[in-house]
């Protein structure tokens, strides 16, 4: 299983939206389809949610490179933003695998609130996760209730604001070296945030059963 380099950073020094899709197509977006073909039924039996995975394509852009680049496991066929989800991507900084509540997903607020008032999901968490509060920036913070509690209460109150959680792989880590290491943490990740990520679907679903009345 071939996973990701620390040659692979390198193609965000590329300049040109073109030169730059061209290296993600080649080199990025089959390891992410590998990723999916690995986790997908695991993630979708945990939840018991249909979700699909999805690679990101870019099409809108025009004229700038991506600065990230990412695939998700949730949602449906047409797309997973509207949904909780789990995003697997990279940028020049590092790996991420977060659960990602982000572009103001339907039941944003509810999902928010509800990890406000029933913590323990998260609290449980292993220490070694990282917070961001905007997918758009290379930027985290170490996990903590502190930050956890102000990243939702900012989600609850900032119509931009957005909640990812999970844990990142630096760009100059020795898990880029070691396969079979790296493909150890992707696994103990996901088995570690699927139970809040089932507890966020499990309320989007919810919400959306009682909107459908």
């Amino acid at each position: 299983m071939n996973l990701f380099t620390k040659d692979d950073f390198n193609l965000f020094q590329v300049d040109g939206l073109d030169e730059r899709m061209a290296l993600i197509r080649e080199r990025i977006q089959p390891v992410f389809q590998l990723i999916g073909d690995t986790y997908i039924e695991e993630i979708n039996e945990y939840t018991g949610f249909n979700g699909n995975f999805h690679i990101a394509q870019h099409r809108r852009r025009t004229a700038y490179a991506p600065e990230s680049t990412w695939s998700a496991f949730g949602g449906n066929k047409r797309g997973y933003k509207k949904y909780p989800h789990l995003q697997v991507g990279i940028n020049s900084d590092h790996v991420f695998i977060f659960i990602s509540i982000i572009d103001n997903p339907v039941y944003e607020k509810e999902m928010g609130q509800l990890l406000l008032d029933k913590p323990e999901q998260w609290k449980g968490l292993p220490e070694d996760m990282y917070i961001s509060g905007d997918h758009t920036k290379e930027v985290v913070q170490p996990f903590s209730e502190e930050v956890v509690t102000d990243t939702l209460n900012r989600l609850l109150s900032v119509k931009k604001a957005e909640f990812m959680i999970g844990r990142i792989i630096p760009h100059d880590s020795d898990l880029l070296d070691k396969q079979d290491k790296q493909k150890a943490f992707f696994t103990d990740t996901i088995r570690a945030l699927l139970p809040l990520y089932k507890q966020l679907l499990d309320e989007h679903v919810y919400q959306d059963g009682k909107d459908r009345g």
